[in-house]
């Protein structure tokens, strides 16, 4: 092998090793014990070989809580990304190219309609809500420093999560369900006949 070939592979490999180590730094603490101000008394999340979690909590509250604290471990950027379609602000972080989607979901008011929900909870789902939401912040505040990729390439960290940010996730994804339902009464008239 000649000296540059020789340079071009050693620069490569340097480069390889460099981004591996910057993409690992951002997946989040799955193994071992981790101590998280906000829980009562302990709680288990075991992991199966496929890396789904599995939550054991001895209160209603420190579940939810894990329960928030493993969905921001796991899906911080998919949660990001629905709040703020919910909310209509998907153009502050990509750019004017999303200022028609966030048009849209601003005339469907899904964000107000969260706000509103959030604000009308009654006092059995308010503190299963505001103990998930803790979990979040939580677990958000535990990759704080070495966020996920998609906010690294974008350049901003996730703001605060709130319990309206959950029921307008939770509206986007029944919209996104939603969205076939010519396709649903077809195929009622068809099985009908």
């Amino acid at each position: 092998m000649k000296p540059i070939q020789k340079a071009v592979v050693g620069a490569l490999a340097v480069a390889s090793g460099g981004l591996a180590l910057w993409l690992r730094r951002s997946l989040p603490r799955t193994r071992g014990t981790v101590r998280v101000a906000g829980l009562q008394a302990g709680v288990q999340v075991l992991r199966d070989r496929w890396g789904v979690p599995h939550v054991y909590a001895d209160s209603a509250p420190d579940l939810f809580f894990a329960q928030g604290y493993v969905h921001a471990q796991d899906r911080l950027w998919q949660m990001e990304l629905q709040r703020r379609l919910a909310a209509g602000r998907v153009a502050e972080i990509v750019g004017e190219k999303a200022v028609p989607v966030d048009r849209l979901f601003r005339v469907l008011g899904l964000y107000r309609s969260a706000e509103v929900c959030a604000a009308d909870l009654g006092p059995e789902s308010r503190p299963v809500l505001e103990a998930y939401v803790a979990g979040v912040n939580a677990g958000m505040e535990a990759q704080r420093g070495r966020w996920p990729l998609e906010f690294r390439l974008l350049g901003f960290e996730p703001e605060e999560w709130r319990p309206a940010d959950t029921l307008g996730w939770v509206k986007v994804m029944a919209w996104n369900l939603g969205c076939n339902w010519t396709s649903e009464l077809m195929r009622a008239r068809l099985a009908a006949c």
